[in-house]
């Protein structure tokens, strides 16, 4: 057993892994996800000491993953998102762990030219990085690497680390790591074909992916930052600061040829007589600001752009629309009780809109333009006020005892009355409970 692998399978790697692993998943929208993790962590001994023996033995074999063809936000396109059980992504993780630690890697990930999937990283250190170029360059051009997580070649990625590890063990659990097998594939149907199921591709989801990306692209982004240019990547997507327009496009070509290397490419930005073949990409003079990473950057402010303004807005307004389309209110008078984490209650509906608002504030928390700020609260208000006035119309036939439950309120009448007293106390006054037991 090599070096490497046997750090994968020491339990402490392992429990650091699984840590890492039930935290991300706790917080995930899916309620299986999270089920699954509170699931893993109330036998967690129990399941590291049986993932280490399997890992020990060379037994173990990652188990087929789940597959969502994601849409995204505003486009009748689809994201493939491949989500893995949670021992597949503890392991993994442990992979991660032992990659990050080896030299070679520590080198890459201490070059400021990528902050995605880097540990001291982020959209914040991105954006701020850009800024600078910004200031310090007339020119810029932003692009994308088309279908990159999908078209990306596994056997690059594998050598670029297996030159360094000397064992051939971790080199083939890496490998089986990478691989994607689908449980569902029969269910995605036309969507299939978007996931990376042969020797292109890496996961979307993975812990692993952006690290093999960023190793694949970093003699790419050395090249960059070389001479009278530089430029700030954030895993696929790319803006490159230069001097004049011609530095610009003489970078773009370049990027452009380094890609094709590894059958990969970027799109084109718009130019005279030509159109782009996508809005990911555009150029122009910095002082005229720019749009990268969901911002909207400018010599006099950084503000969250459109499209991310838009798609708060539309978020509020779906668990609006949800809240309000559930037929959850004509239950009011049975026995099922009202649950505030999945029912669409007045207050769990406000909860949610409130933890949503928060957690966009705080990822554009380093934005400098607060009117913006404030006119996405005045609307939000407006949505709020709309849901209310439809909820009172919705909820007007009930009584005050079922709007009271269906606004999220706990009733004393709803406790659950423990039997013991009560039928003690019937017993020695010569009468009967009352019809349900404890009530």
């Amino acid at each position: 057993m090599g070096t490497l692998y046997k750090k994968v399978c020491r339990t402490p790697n392992l429990r650091k892994a699984a840590r890492a692993v039930l935290t991300n998943a706790q917080k995930s929208t899916s309620e299986s996800t999270r089920d699954e993790a509170k699931n893993f962590q109330l036998s967690l001994d129990k399941h590291l000491s049986a993932l280490r023996k399997e890992l020990v033995a060379g037994t173990f074999k990652f188990p087929p993953a789940h597959g969502v063809a994601a849409k995204k936000a505003n486009k009748t396109t689809r994201r493939p998102i491949v989500i893995a059980p949670i021992k597949s992504r503890v392991v993994q993780r442990a992979i991660l762990d032992v990659l990050s630690n080896l030299k070679f890697v520590k080198g890459v990930q201490k070059k400021w030219f990528n902050f995605g999937g880097v540990e001291d990283g982020g959209v914040a250190k991105a954006i701020e990085r850009t800024y600078r170029g910004a200031v310090h360059y007339p020119y810029y051009i932003r692009t994308d690497i088309k279908d990159f997580f999908t078209q990306v070649p596994k056997d690059a990625l594998l050598a670029i680390v297996t030159k360094h590890t000397d064992d051939p063990q971790f080199d083939e659990l890496l490998k089986t790591a990478i691989q994607v097998e689908l449980a569902n594939i029969a269910e995605l149907k036309d969507y299939k074909e978007l996931f990376p199921l042969s020797s292109r591709g890496v996961a979307q989801g993975s812990c692993l992916s952006p690290l093999l990306c960023n190793l694949l692209l970093h003699d790419i982004d050395v090249h960059l930052n070389s001479g009278d240019c530089m430029s700030v990547r954030y895993i696929d997507d790319l803006i490159i600061f230069a001097p004049n327009r011609s530095q610009a496009f003489k970078r773009l070509k370049e990027l452009k040829q380094a890609l094709g290397e590894f059958k990969l490419d970027a799109y084109d930005p718009p130019t005279r007589g030509k159109e782009s073949d996508s809005s990911k990409a555009a150029t122009g003079e910095t002082k005229k600001g720019f749009s990268f990473l969901g911002c909207d950057v400018s010599p006099e402010a950084i503000s969250p752009g459109k499209r991310a303004r838009n798609s708060l807005l539309a978020k509020v307004d779906a668990l609006c629309i949800a809240a309000l389309a559930s037929q959850r209110h004509l239950k009011t008078g049975t026995p099922m009780p009202m649950t505030f984490a999945s029912d669409p209650t007045m207050l769990s509906t406000l909860w949610r809109i409130s933890n949503t608002v928060r957690a966009w504030g705080a990822a554009f928390s380093f934005c400098t333009d607060r009117r913006i700020f404030k006119q996405l609260d005045k609307d939000i208000e407006q949505q709020l006020a709309d849901f209310r006035r439809n909820w009172s119309v919705k909820t007007k036939s009930l009584n005050v005892v079922e709007r009271q439950r269906l606004l999220g309120m706990q009733l004393l009448d709803d406790t659950n009355f423990k039997s013991d007293f009560a039928e003690l106390v019937a017993f020695r006054a010569g009468t009967k409970l009352p019809k349900g037991g404890n009530k």
